[in-house]
Order: C-alpha cells, then structure tokens, then sequence
C-alpha cells in the first residue's frame, strides 16, 4: 500500500519497511481472537516464542526489522473488534473513541491513528500513577519500560505496545504520525484495529483484575488560554486558497491531509482538526528548516527526527542563530512560542499528542486559531501580523508588576481620621535613595536573552507576587481597624494598637513601595541590557534579600499576625542600607 508518487513520501526506507504493510486482505482463521473478542494471549505468546523480548531489555533496529513479518501477520490477523463500553471505560476517553466512528469518513487512517496512539500513551500513563502514586514517565517508551505496566498488565500486552509505540528502533507509530512523517495511505486501518484490540484487551485484564484506574485530569482550560491570546477570528477559506496554489514545499499527499483536515472542521469535529492539523504544520516547518539548512528530507527519520523544539531554538547545532528565526517576523514567532510552548500557556501540541485532553477542551474558537496559525505560517509568513506574547515569563512578570502597582495605590487613599492623622510618621527624606521611575508597559524581548535571565525574573515574579499580597494586607488590616473606630467598635487598647500602626503605616508603605521601585527599575534594566548583565550571582543575591524583606512583610502584616513593630524596625534599620550597599547593581 504504497503512494502512487514514492518520491512523495517523508519515509525513509527502513522506517517505511516497518510501517507499510502488504496483503493486509488476510482471510486466514484467526487464532489470536479469544471467544469473549479480546486478545488470546496464551497464543500471542505460543506465536513470538522465544522473540519475545522482556520489558527492561532493548529493542534494537535489527531486532525490529527481522520481527516485522511476524508482527504484520499478527496486525492482519486481529483485525476484527468487538467494541465493548465497559471495557474502554478504562481510558477515560470512550466518547473520544466513540467519535472516531463518526469522522471515520474525513478523519482516514492517519487522524484515527494520531488519536488512539495518544489514548494508549493517556490511559497507560494513568495505570502507572494508579500503581505507583507518583506522574508517568513524559515519554512513552520510557513508560512501556516501567516494571509498574508489567505487574498490572503482565509482560506479553507491555511487549507488544513496546513494537508498535515503544523503541525509535521500530514502528513506533506514535511518535511518526503525531510528528507528521506518514500519509494517509502509508497508515493501515489495521493499526487502528489493532490499538483498539488492545486497549479492550487491557480493560478485560484490568476487569479480570478488579483493577481501578485513577485518572488524570488537565487542569489548564484551553480555551480560556487561547482567548486570552485575543487573536482574530480566521476565515479557513483563506487557506483552503492557498492550498490550491501550487507549492513545493507541500506535497499532493499534504494537500489531501490538508483538505481532510478543513473537512474536519466544516463538519464540527474540532479536536479531530486540530490533532491533524498540528503534525502537518509540524512537518512543513520541517521541510522549510531541511531547506534553509540543506537537509535530505530522505535520510533516516532518527537522523532528521528535527521536531518544533529543535526548529524554534534559538540557535542551531552550531550555537550560531537559528536560521528559522531569520525566515519569520518577530511576532509570529512569539505566537508559536505562547501557542505551543510557553508553559503557562495552552501547550496544545504537547497536551494533545499524549491525550491529557478530553474531547470538549478543544471548542471551535481553539480549532479557528491553530488553523490561523498553520495559514500564518505555510502562506502568509506573518508579514502584517501584529502579536506579542503574553505566556513568556517576561510577560507574566511585566503584568504581575501592573497588579501589584494597583494594590499599593489603594494604600495611598486611605482616608484617616484627622484626631488621628498627627500620629502618622514623616520619614526623614535623606534616608531614601534614588531609584528611577521605569515605565512597565513597553515590549518585552522574549528571544535571545541571558542564560541567568530565567532565574532572576523568576525572583522577581515572587518578589511582585508576595509585595501585592503584603499589600492588600496592609489595605485590609488598616482598613477594618478604620471602620471598627468608625462603628465605635474599638476599646481602649485597640484604639491604641491602631494609633501606633498609624505611627508605623507610612513607613511600612514607602518600604513596600521602595521594594516595588526597586523590582520594577531591575526588570527594567533586565529587559533593556541585550543579553548582557555583569553580576549576576551578586544580583541574584540581592534579590534574594529582598524576596525575603517581601515574604516577612507579608507574613507581619497579615490579619492573622498584625505584627507590624518587626517590620517597621527592619524596614528603617535594613532596607535601604542594603539597598545602597547595592546602589551600582541598581542602577544598572
């Protein structure tokens, strides 16, 4: 079953010889059936024999090449299913099964492949948290080498996942189909046959067993992320345009990848679209990257196993700037990173191809936008589009800054009682530094940054976050007090308590305050330096001071506490000594 136009294919030879199967037609009696219509494993067993290979011992190539035919005998085989509720409860992800049967017409082999090879790598990563108490392996064939899998399930079932999903030494269809290599017609529908065989084999081993599963949730709402993006909704008539030009860079195979994927779409099955449609963009940066870094796109796939982390570095295997990031604006490539990779963002590829998401986290607003995206990049390269990210860590901090900026300005409007207004303390001005004002709201560089910039913008993302919540305490704890005196609420001794926070406030608010001018002229420098900072270890170190000023604050100045002397005294005693102990750090 191979493609009409061999050249077109992204296989190389070897990997094609374990993958394409021939005469899949088998008529012969199927032995490896059981009468319930799950797997006879005493006769898979009875029929490897001594190939078998136990879970903890590798899977060479040649291994896998010279146990092909026997597997593909096994593949054509087991090509009936009995489809069974009970015993695909297991996955978590029977609806998601169940749809397939519906997009079967559009979705083909591929996308039906791409789907269940991420619900065997979810449902078995949740067999092995269930057993061990603790998060799976991230990478598939490390879970299949797991001694957990194997006491659940035993070692024939684990040994036969191993040869379809679990060594880059053999099929390894996960990993091809999810990475975008394979056509339509290079895919068997007798290999999604045979991952639905197993995955109710399994569930009659874990029924068998009284075994219950504990699944896994994803706690990120996707949508909600994309949203945030506030990207424009995309007319997917513009790429069906596209597609019809005629382009080297995508194949007619791709083309009717394309057109399946568009149909996808059309007909509402949104998470089916986006899972075929990510490998494909996946595959044409691929293409464009072996281009622009001449490339045979016909060597071994684990020779040219280049996948989006290696395309969007920052530089290539010779440390020199990644070719990549010289074909595209600037801001298309912020998207792909907020969109992909940043970690507080949707991480859709990473979330979809190991199954953490179910069926409903991927609405039309998340289809519309990876489609926009995939057009973005095959065939408009972003020219005019304007975008920057909001999931880097700079981005986060530059707005946590904004929030934290707003906490204090409520302290500033604290109306006092003018009986009480004399106790306020003036603290004397020569005591204070000067510290420029920096403006926040600025473009935040992404790429190209120091190695330590993670670090230090880390500390400063804490310092921002503790210094709001010392904020909004002192707001709150100052505040009740007002409205307790007010409401004639207060005795004696808490008027007095309060007359004395009044004594300490504006020096506890100028401290928080100074703390956050501090963080803000850093951040600042930070973003403005070019890759370039000088003291780093005694940068990080003042941070770390300062953290630890910001942590007690919030701590003494929580309702619970009120223990404000400790911070008063820390902050007219410590604060700017250290401070000015540092001024040329500073002041960059």
């Amino acid at each position: 079953m191979y493609l009409r136009d061999p050249a077109e294919s992204m296989l190389s030879e070897e990997v094609k010889y374990l993958l394409v199967i021939d005469g899949e037609d088998d008529k012969s009696v199927n032995v490896f059936i059981a009468k319930d219509g799950t797997l006879d494993w005493q006769n898979v067993e009875n029929f490897f024999g001594s190939d078998i290979v136990q879970h903890d011992q590798p899977l060479p190539y040649e291994y896998c090449k010279s146990i092909t035919n026997k597997f593909h005998t096994l593949l054509a085989s087991s090509s009936k299913v009995t489809y069974s509720k009970q015993l695909l409860q297991w996955t978590n992800r029977f609806e998601l099964i169940q749809s397939l049967t519906g997009a079967d017409s559009t979705i083909g082999n591929l996308g039906t492949a791409l789907i269940l090879t991420s619900i065997v790598e979810y449902s078995l990563g949740n067999v092995y948290q269930t057993e061990t108490g603790t998060v799976p392996p991230h990478l598939l064939r490390d879970l299949l080498r797991t001694d957990a899998l194997v006491r659940v399930l035993g070692e024939i079932p684990v040994y036969l996942l191993r040869l379809l999903l679990g060594t880059p030494n053999g099929i390894n269809l996960r990993n091809l189909v999810w990475h975008g290599f394979p056509s339509e017609e290079e895919v068997s529908g007798l290999y999604n046959h045979f991952l639905l065989l197993l995955l109710t084999a399994v569930g009659d081993i874990l029924e068998t067993r009284s075994y219950r599963v504990e699944f896994r949730t994803c706690s990120q709402e996707i949508a909600k992320l994309v949203r945030e993006m506030n990207l424009e909704y995309f007319e997917t008539e513009r790429l069906t345009r596209y597609l019809t030009r005629s382009s080297d860079m995508i194949s007619n195979a791709q083309r009717i990848k394309w057109q399946r994927t568009l149909g996808l779409y059309e007909n509402g099955y949104f998470y089916h679209c986006v899972s075929m449609a990510l490998p494909q963009l996946e595959m044409y940066l691929r293409r464009l990257y072996g281009r622009l870094y001449q490339i045979d796109p016909k060597a071994r796939i684990d020779e040219y196993y280049i996948i989006m982390d290696t395309i969007f570095a920052e530089t290539d295997s010779s440390g020199v700037r990644n070719k990549i990031h010289g074909h595209f604006s600037p801001a298309l490539l912020e998207l792909m990173y907020d969109i992909l990779s940043a970690l507080a963002g949707p991480r859709i590829r990473d979330k979809l191809s190991h199954g953490e998401l179910p069926m409903t986290c991927i609405d039309d607003t998340v289809a519309n936008r990876v489609l926009l995206v995939c057009y973005l990049f095959m065939g408009d390269n972003g020219s005019d589009f304007v975008y920057s990210s909001i999931f880097h860590p700079n981005a986060i901090l530059r707005k946590s800054l904004v929030e934290c900026e707003l906490a204090m300005e409520r302290c500033e409007v604290i109306l006092l009682p003018s009986e009480l207004a004399s106790s306020n303390e003036v603290d004397d001005e020569s005591a204070l530094l000067f510290i420029p004002r920096a403006g926040i709201n600025g473009k935040v560089p992404i790429f190209y940054r120091h190695p330590k910039e993670d670090e230090i913008v880390g500390l400063l993302q804490r310092i921002s976050t503790v210094l709001k919540l010392a904020s909004e305490s002192l707001y709150e704890s100052l505040s009740s007090r007002l409205k307790a005196l007010e409401g004639r609420e207060l005795r004696s001794r808490g008027r007095n308590t309060l007359v004395n926070m009044l004594r300490m406030f504006p020096t506890i608010r100028r401290g928080l305050q100074f703390s956050l001018l501090l963080v803000k002229w850093i951040f600042h420098c930070l973003m403005e330096c070019n890759g370039e900072l000088q003291n780093v270890k005694r940068i990080i170190r003042f941070l770390k001071y300062i953290l630890k000023y910001a942590e007690n604050a919030a701590n003494n100045l929580s309702t619970r506490s009120n223990a404000w002397l400790p911070l008063y005294e820390t902050t007219k005693r410590d604060l700017y000594g250290k401070t000015r102990e540092n001024l040329t750090l500073i002041l960059c």
